[in-house]
């Protein structure tokens, strides 16, 4: 037995891709249904985030807007990608007034939200109200887990219902991968445990071609105090406060770091410089030091708006009276899935969106172009889907989902087997420790290896119906992602952006190319390709 769903186009994620993807589509004619993990709006990347789009507004150029994505990008970037989210971005920002959003513009960006709004929250939940208000359909708690093809198109998509404990068929001319990325592939995170890569193990395994997996962001300052929560570091305490190690010496000056503002366009720079200096000795307990008692002396409450507040660092922290602790943690993926500047991928019938798709942000993001991109790109997937829908006829889902149901029971009738949550929890401590913030060949080897154990674990994986079986799939696809990355990283002999390898320091000129990740048989295949060509 399986739910049967028609449409259009399916949406598979309720991020802001997918969202104004899915505005988009609707506006335009067509028929759509968005799926999710979890509570549509809810549990994505877009909702913690906070809430600052880069943007030629208010007094910032397209061409400053490009130059600024391009140098943080390290000379990798798709130019096209970044043609169009640079022209293009400031006018999508702006319109995101009329699905509801409180838009506040200022020199180079907007905010959504106010004071009150708890990061992006004011982002996701109008899009969903709006679109509900439409009668635009949504799916909670269905991990998709196969896309399904018909000769050489997309049919739709067949995943699994952990309140209903049972498969899911979307039958759908068109799909548009919203899944957002993989920063929780990660031990330490601010990403929503569910961020996993999903969208990238469905490309891969669709016929779909990925790119530049290697690059992996971590966002540099996050708290590391004992029974903290990790809130991401920002503002005065950062830029006006000393970033020190164990010894007192200021890590920007050790390193090198030097462009400002660090958290919008030295984040590779200064999560490296700070990786290294807990590794070499000079943290305390994973950690480094912010001494920010003179900034918290002159501070105001309006110097930490998103941060925690004020009375947090003071009452909780203690920062006015010590130096405390932070330490990077995964934030974004720059790779994904190869798609060209209107969405369109390799497969017919295949759209992508967002942090899923790979190439705009080259090998490190400038601070603000995540929701940036989503709008941009999320909207020009939308109108390609919904004009390619209105020319093709729904084909036969329900046959073509016949071996991952067969699957799906397999996996539930197994009696002894391997729980996921103990290979996730190896996986999470392997990617930080093997294949993070620095890297070297030996530790993408150890990391490998470490890999083939969980994947031959993987294949006797055991789950009972319900939100064990979600996790159990979820973690098989995980497994996918995480080989992506760590294959990438081994190809990629060089240093560039948020990929540091301690046995090949330097950006190599050779190196200014793309990595390209394909499936070829049942086996994993690397390539690489010149800038621009990524896509043909």
């Amino acid at each position: 037995m399986a739910i049967v769903y028609e449409t259009d186009i399916l949406i598979i994620g309720t991020g802001g891709a997918g969202l104004r993807a899915a505005a988009e589509a609707h506006e335009n004619g067509a028929k759509v249904l968005l799926v999710s993990k979890s509570r549509a709006g809810y549990n994505n990347c877009t909702i913690v985030a906070g809430a600052g789009y880069l943007a030629a507004v208010g007094g910032m150029t397209p061409e400053e807007h490009r130059e600024r994505t391009l140098s943080v990008g390290k000379g990798v970037n798709d130019p096209k990608l970044v043609e169009v989210l640079t022209e293009e971005g400031g006018e999508r920002v702006l319109e995101l007034k009329k699905y509801g959003l409180d838009v506040k513009v200022h020199k180079g960006g907007i905010h959504v939200g106010d004071e009150e709004t708890v990061l992006g929250q004011g982002i996701t939940l109008p899009m969903v109200r709006y679109l509900k208000e439409r009668g635009v359909p949504f799916v909670d708690n269905v991990i998709v887990t196969r896309l399904l093809k018909e000769e050489d198109r997309i049919i739709g998509a067949v995943g699994y219902s952990s309140d209903e404990k049972q498969p899911v068929i979307f039958s759908a001319k068109a799909v548009i991968l919203a899944t957002g990325g993989a920063g929780a592939l990660y031990k330490r995170t601010d990403c929503p445990l569910k961020t996993t890569g999903d969208g990238y193990s469905l490309a891969y395994h669709a016929g779909a071609r990925l790119r530049d997996m290697e690059f992996v962001q971590f966002f540099p300052m996050a708290l590391a105090e004992p029974g903290a929560p990790p809130l991401l570091v920002d503002g005065a305490l950062v830029e006006q406060g000393k970033i020190v190690n164990v010894m007192g010496e200021e890590i920007p000056v050790k390193h090198k770091v030097t462009e400002r503002p660090f958290i919008a366009r030295s984040r590779d720079l200064l999560s490296r410089a700070m990786m290294v200096e807990i590794m070499e000795g000079g943290g305390v307990e994973g950690a480094v030091l912010i001494d920010a008692r003179e900034v918290m002396k002159r501070a105001k409450p309006e110097d930490f708006f998103g941060m925690g507040g004020y009375e947090f660092y003071r009452d909780k922290v203690g920062a006015h009276e010590r130096p405390f602790r932070v330490a990077p943690l995964s934030h974004f993926c720059m790779g994904g899935v190869v798609a060209n500047t209107r969405g369109e991928t390799d497969v017919r019938g295949l759209f992508a969106a967002g942090e899923v798709v790979g190439g705009a942000h080259g090998a490190n993001r400038h601070g603000g172009n995540a929701l940036t991109e989503v709008t941009v790109f999320g909207a020009r997937a939308g109108a390609r889907a919904a004009e390619y829908a209105g020319g093709v006829e729904h084909g036969d889902a329900e046959a073509s989902a016949e071996p991952e149901l067969e699957r799906y029971m397999r996996i539930a009738g197994r009696e002894h087997g391997y729980r996921p949550v103990n290979i996730m929890a190896v996986l999470r401590e392997t990617m930080w420790e093997k294949a993070g913030i620095v890297r070297d060949g030996d530790m993408l080897v150890e990391a490998y290896e470490k890999l083939q154990e969980l994947r031959d674990n993987s294949r006797q994986i055991l789950a009972q119906h319900g939100k064990p079986m979600m996790a159990a799939l979820e973690v098989i696809m995980a497994l996918d992602a995480a080989e992506m990355i760590i294959r990438a990283a081994m190809e990629r002999r060089e240093s560039r952006g948020a990929h540091y390898r301690r046995d090949h320091r330097w950006e190599d000129p050779a190196w200014r190319r793309t990595i390209i990740v394909s499936k070829k048989g049942e086996a994993m295949q690397l390539t690489n390709a010149a800038l621009g060509e990524a896509f043909r």
